[in-house]
């Protein structure tokens, strides 16, 4: 049913695997998907599996810390990433073949800080079909101008909202109008805005629930793929924009909606419903290799022209959750919040996990140097 994904590909949709680790880099995997299931970019996400022992074991002998460790699992991971990816990236152009990687969430506190930090991480990765992560919060959307403005790849994660991307839509154009001037080849600059389709679900089914009517549970599973819509009737605004013409004429490219987030967690709708219904052109949905599968074995994709479509009735379902009592601006406030502290906390695990492996190997070297091969 591979006729599934090369009609998605068709329709303009981008395929990208979620979270990819060395694990599917060293066993070909990501490369397999690549050449037959129309993958075409991947979300990174470094891991502590065997994948990295022998990294981990020199990295340990070093005396690294697990900051420094991390930083160097994280960039081999995203180089060989790049490189599996680069014959995309290069017979499209640079549309696709990308890969995304985030970068640490103690740094999108402040502009500057975020700033400091896609550079570091851009210059460490050093690949042009790399784009940096950065969550769309307001403190990081000057970052997120500067970078495109240095040239650096953006991936705008945690777009909550029509307004805030409408925002993260100015600091793209800012961005792009700034390199101009300084004179950067903006056709090679790529930005992907993101936004969490199944995440916005679940916050706002929370809130369903609670009032819990008959009417109530007649809207859940509809909000977040009514705002991934008002989203994309706002990307299609932009398109028409004289400011937009402008930065078209020299080449540049739009910044494309990422649909994320996009796993089915409520087990009364299809587990590949949120491929199927974000069908728009020239956009990227971001699955895990299980809807992947999902999707070429059983997917019924909508068509573009139905997406586009259905403006009026996303409208609708965002009226009625205001007339349901749902203050849904104080709603994805908190789920940003929440979301940020979630990532925050991902991030000291990981960094717990590599600095247990790490002591692992100190201590079975000190013990016996021959031992600490076999760790």
């Amino acid at each position: 049913m591979v006729g599934i994904l090369r009609r998605l590909s068709e329709e303009g949709v981008s395929l990208w695997l979620e979270g990819v680790g060395r694990d599917r880099l060293a066993d070909g995997g990501l490369a397999r998907l690549v050449r037959d299931r129309y993958v075409v970019g991947v979300t990174g996400t470094p891991g502590d599996g065997d994948a990295y022992r022998e990294q981990l074991a020199d990295l340990a002998a070093r005396g690294a810390s697990a900051a420094a460790a991390l930083r160097e699992l994280t960039v081999r991971d995203l180089r060989w990433a790049c490189e599996v990816l680069e014959p995309v990236h290069l017979r499209t152009a640079g549309l696709d073949g990308l890969v995304s990687a985030r970068i640490d969430p103690a740094f999108v506190r402040g502009a500057c800080a975020t700033l400091a930090e896609a550079r570091s991480l851009s210059l460490a990765v050093d690949r042009p079909n790399l784009l940096v992560e950065i969550p769309a919060t307001p403190e990081a959307l000057p970052a997120i101008a500067r970078c495109l403005g240095e040239g650096i790849g953006v991936h705008v994660s945690l777009v909550l909202s029509e307004q805030r991307y409408a925002e993260v839509l100015e600091s793209f154009l800012t961005g792009l109008e700034l390199a101009a001037s300084k004179g950067l080849d903006v056709s090679r600059i790529s930005s992907v805005a993101a936004l969490p389709v199944g995440l916005l679900d679940t916050a706002v089914d929370h809130e369903l629930d609670v009032i819990a009517t008959a009417e109530t549970r007649a809207f859940r599973g509809q909000a977040g793929i009514a705002l991934a819509r008002l989203a994309y009737r706002r990307y299609e605004q932009v398109l028409g924009s004289a400011r937009w013409s402008a930065l078209a004429a020299l080449g540049a490219r739009p910044q494309r909606l990422l649909w994320d987030a996009t796993g089915v967690t409520d087990r009364r709708h299809r587990d590949t419903r949120y491929v199927e219904e974000l069908v728009a052109p020239n956009s990227v949905t971001v699955l895990s290799e299980q809807t992947l599968a999902a999707l070429a074995d059983h997917g019924r994709p909508a068509s573009a022209a139905r997406f586009a479509g259905g403006y009026a009735d996303a409208e609708r379902v965002l009226g009625y959750l205001d007339w349901f009592g749902i203050d849904l601006p104080e709603l994805l406030l908190r789920l940003e919040r929440d979301s940020l502290a979630g990532l925050r906390r991902a991030r000291t695990e990981l960094l717990e996990a590599v600095l247990a492996r790490l002591t692992e190997f100190r201590l079975t070297e000190a013990r016996s140097p021959e031992a600490a091969k076999a760790v």
